[in-house]
């Protein structure tokens, strides 16, 4: 079947969560049948190294470079009508429709794609014979926890943007023949909130986990504590504060060397203070996670507001890191807490098991090998897919 696939952006280079998803799913939607992409890129710069690795895999791509000044308008009319989604307003670009209908006048869809409610504002004009709405997370509720943790104009932006979006997020997986979500979490949570889809399939995320094999155990490395992700996110970026600034000294209490590890692209300007010689290190981007998450011996995600998997712990994971996550983290995983990772909450909790973990080698070997094999078998890209093909062919009665 033709397939055309929606992407509110560029799903390449597949070296952050969502791109890595929308990436994937393509590669094993073109063993279907063609594939077509239509999708916006923030700037020229992102649509020119997108398109190369696309058209490797598709039979057409079109990526609509984003004008700033037009979203903007667009947003700014959005704030302005009452029940309009910014999200809806930052989107919608007439080429991104005409692309759309010039693909339509020369292609029959069986099958239409669409990755996130960002595609809202094009997924209508779509005819396919089947129609797959990938969530992925309910952005609603991410804005709404925004919204919750920020002070000021931006807390009350995000708020309003968590009422204006959930109902359309509500009526995409409602039109859906399936909507798709990455945990069990999104799915109580949409259903919670109003939600009637059609028929709604959890599809986790996966990883290579082959890319880590050929890391050394915890042991082999230092009293370092890391973190790693999109460090401008304000959820990161809270995060790392905490580890700095509130769990890190009451751990050098007993492990006086050890270190904090901060890495991840565009770290803000509130993270590059935390770094101090010998006690925090800033990165920035790392050219190769393999190999960073390879220097630490602990991994620690401490996020209280997110949605769905935090692509960071899965990847923690598969390196054979010692992990320690959040109660709110843990609720998007479906391992043996205590055994495959475990579960600390608040400063001396954390503090305590971050201690605990540095002095005892051993304890971290076990706990890494577990993750190890945790994430072999419940996020192998070949096995996601796999479901994914399946779901497909079910609800297209390929």
């Amino acid at each position: 079947m033709d397939v055309l696939f929606l992407a509110h952006r560029a799903p390449f280079p597949p070296d952050k969560g969502d791109r890595l998803r929308a990436y994937r799913h393509i590669e094993r939607l073109a063993r279907l049948g063609p594939v077509d992409v239509v999708a916006q890129a923030d700037d020229e710069a992102a649509a020119r190294a997108a398109r190369p690795g696309l058209e490797a895999i598709c039979r057409e791509v079109h990526i609509v470079t984003r004008r700033r000044l037009s979203a903007l308008l667009h947003v700014g009319w959005s704030s302005v009508c009452p029940g309009r989604s910014l999200t809806a307003g930052w989107h919608a670009d007439s080429r991104v429709r005409h692309a759309i209908e010039d693909l339509q006048q020369r292609h029959d869809y069986g099958l239409c794609w669409a990755f996130s409610s960002g595609t809202g504002p094009w997924w209508r004009s779509v005819r396919a014979s089947t129609r797959v709405m990938d969530l992925c997370d309910l952005d609603a509720l991410k804005w709404e926890a925004l919204g919750r943790d920020e002070p000021g104009l931006m807390g009350w932006v995000y708020r309003l943007e968590g009422r204006r979006l959930l109902p359309l997020e509500l009526e995409l997986a409602a039109e859906a023949d399936l909507a798709l979500v990455s945990t069990a979490q999104e799915a109580g949570d949409l259903h919670e909130r109003g939600g009637t889809p059609r028929r709604l399939e959890l599809l986790t995320n996966g990883v290579d986990w082959r890319r880590f094999e050929h890391l050394p155990p915890p042991s082999a490395a230092g009293p370092v504590v890391a973190f790693l992700g999109q460090m401008d996110y304000p959820p990161n970026v809270r995060a790392v504060r905490h580890l700095a600034e509130e769990v890190m000294p009451v751990v050098r209490r007993s492990i006086p060397d050890a270190v904090l590890r901060i890495m991840g692209r565009a770290p803000s300007p509130e993270v590059m203070a935390l770094a101090a010689p010998g006690q925090v290190e800033v990165t920035g981007e790392v050219p190769d996670v393999a190999v960073a998450l390879g220097g630490a011996r602990v991994f620690v995600a401490p996020l209280d507001t997110g949605r769905g998997i935090p692509n960071k712990i899965i990847e923690a994971l598969a390196a054979g890191r010692a992990t320690v996550v959040s109660s709110w983290s843990a609720h998007a995983l479906n391992g043996r807490p205590g055994e495959d990772y475990l579960v600390a909450d608040g400063v001396t909790d954390r503090a305590r098991v971050v201690a605990e973990l540095l002095s005892d080698a051993a304890r971290c070997d076990r706990l890494g090998a577990a993750g190890r094999t945790y994430v072999r078998r419940h996020h192998d890209w070949d096995a996601v897919l796999d479901r994914l093909t399946a779901l497909v062919e079910d609800v297209a009665g390929a």
